[in-house]
């Protein structure tokens, strides 16, 4: 009797970490979100540690082609070889500390992770809200699992732009259809810049798995259902891309900057 009340504990624990819904979302997802969908309690730790870890991946692998880039040689102001030797020196040196530990590895690894959850908590807690407006008696848990799972394609694209860097030794510039936006866009066209950053086959197939798993979800009709569930993808697409469009602003730039949320 002693035995089995000391397993309930590590059985309520590993109930948390489902890995054997990781393969079977991509080959059944309906099926696989319609259990999901079931679950009362929170199971949206798997897929986000996946994601954790395959991000923290993605800055290890870049941190030394960035590295390598910088000692090559990187372009200099036009009119560098005016300045005074002691702007010359001091900016060099600012270049040499931005190409430290701290900025190569630290500061893109927290933002990865922070882009994750964050992204993922905004989009489940939206969803979640949004639902409710329309009648849903879904609670806020099984938004959060959902959006969770549904973001699982998001790891197949860190792993090809493991791959990607890793056989080219560069790194990847223009995420999304930001190769597309003009690099002296303002205004409305710097923010679309910045949104195309995000725009991509995987955010496709995470809005198609959301899709299928809010119906069961939420019990809406359809149109309903899908219709919320786009606008909350949209509000946090807007929100993503904000940081990037500011960013633009201040330098002068266009909308074509990293994001800041990883998506």
């Amino acid at each position: 009797m002693t035995d089995i009340e000391l397993d309930e504990p590590l059985q309520e624990k590993t109930r948390k970490l489902r890995w054997n819904w990781v393969f079977p979302l991509f080959f059944k997802p309906r099926r696989t979100l319609e259990e999901i969908g079931k679950e009362e309690k929170g199971v949206w730790l798997t897929p986000l540690l996946i994601l954790s870890v395959l991000a923290i991946l993605v800055v290890l692998v870049a941190g030394p082609i960035r590295t390598q880039a910088a000692l090559g040689g990187g372009e200099l102001p036009a009119d560098f070889e005016y300045w005074m030797p002691e702007q010359q020196e001091q900016y060099l040196n600012s270049q040499a500390s931005m190409n430290g530990p701290l900025f190569v590895y630290v500061f893109p690894a927290v933002g990865a992770l922070a882009g994750i959850w964050v992204r993922w908590f905004l989009l489940g807690s939206i969803l979640h809200l949004l639902l409710t407006l329309a009648g849903s008696r879904s609670g806020n848990t099984a938004a959060l699992n959902l959006v969770a799972w549904a973001s699982l394609p998001y790891a197949l694209r860190s792993i090809v732009q493991i791959i990607g860097m890793l056989a080219t030794r560069g790194l990847i510039n223009k995420p999304g259809l930001s190769g597309f936006a003009a690099a002296d866009a303002s205004g409305l066209a710097a923010f679309l810049g910045a949104l195309l950053v995000f725009i991509d086959i995987y955010l496709i197939w995470q809005v198609i798995l959301l899709l299928i798993g809010v119906l069961p979800m939420s019990r809406l009709s359809r149109g309903k259902a899908w219709a919320f569930t786009l606008l909350a993808v949209i509000i946090v697409l807007a929100l993503a891309a904000l940081p990037g469009f500011i960013s633009a602003q201040f330098s002068g730039g266009g909308g074509g900057s990293s994001p800041i949320f990883f998506f």
